[in-house]
């Protein structure tokens, strides 16, 4: 089976994941030979407001070219299917990773760990460059292919930031709620740094393996073993994770501590 895109024909070959939006599948192109990742979009049953957001989401996917952020190439409407055409990430997403490691119950080495976080921290420093705040940063948004490049994906809740304003309001809490920041929570205000709280939940799970819950932090933060990891880690998560959003490492401070 196949899919007509621009006069382009591309070969299902098979599902890669599903959700609420519909389905992303993986595809060939006959012109190329080359394995896409296609976003299916059921719209028929979406609202106005929700049809919106797709093209918000495609918009804001079309400003970015950095080679830690998911590549986006077309967008095409037939019938009641929106299709999104990007990037294809031939390895693991990690949340499989991280997965791998408590499976076979081994830490992730330091050098490896400081390789993804820098890469996740290009592709934050891009998205923020543009006004964007990704606003649902999680390990299953964060994509690697076979030669461990990190891809940054996933834009659907991703909102344009006015940067002359010090943060904005939000009716829409939908996230990961292990990754959400307390300012979205509690009083539905985001910025910049909210996205800084989500990314420190994330490496806070890299370096323990485990999900930051912030009621037992400062018990789990000391489980970091100090003879296997850099005592550095330990001042940069604590930064990431201040619960006042203004007292927070921002990105190009991460950026330059690593």
């Amino acid at each position: 089976m196949s899919i007509d895109i621009r006069n382009t024909k591309y070969k299902i070959i098979k599902e890669l994941g599903k959700g609420g939006y519909g389905r992303v599948i993986l595809v060939l192109s006959e012109s190329d030979n080359k394995y896409y990742a296609l976003k299916e979009i059921i719209i028929s049953n979406k609202t106005e407001y929700e049809i919106n957001d797709i093209k918000k989401e495609v918009k804001i996917l079309s400003l970015f070219n950095c080679k830690n952020i998911v590549k986006y190439y077309d967008s095409y409407l037939d019938k009641d299917k929106f299709y999104i055409l990007m990037e294809y990430c031939d390895g693991q997403n990690l949340r499989d990773f991280i997965k791998e490691h408590i499976n076979n119950n081994e830490l992730i080495d330091e050098d490896i760990l400081s390789n993804i976080i820098k890469q996740i921290c290009l592709g934050l420093k891009e998205i923020h460059n543009k006004n964007i705040i990704h606003r649902c940063l999680k390990p299953e948004d964060i994509f690697m292919n076979k030669n461990m490049e990190i891809k940054i994906g996933d834009f659907g809740i991703s909102k344009q930031f006015d940067p002359n304003k010090e943060y904005a309001i939000t009716k829409n809490k939908a996230g990961a709620i292990f990754y959400m920041s307390p300012e979205i929570i509690t009083k539905g205000i985001y910025n910049k740094k909210s996205d800084m709280y989500s990314l420190g939940c994330i490496i806070y799970e890299l370096f323990t393996l485990s999900k930051y819950y912030i009621d037992k932090f400062m018990y789990e933060i000391k489980q970091i073993d100090s003879n296997i990891y850099n005592n550095k880690w330990q001042g940069i998560i604590n930064s990431l994770l201040q619960t006042d959003y203004n007292q927070r490492m921002d990105i190009n401070q991460l950026y330059e501590s690593i």
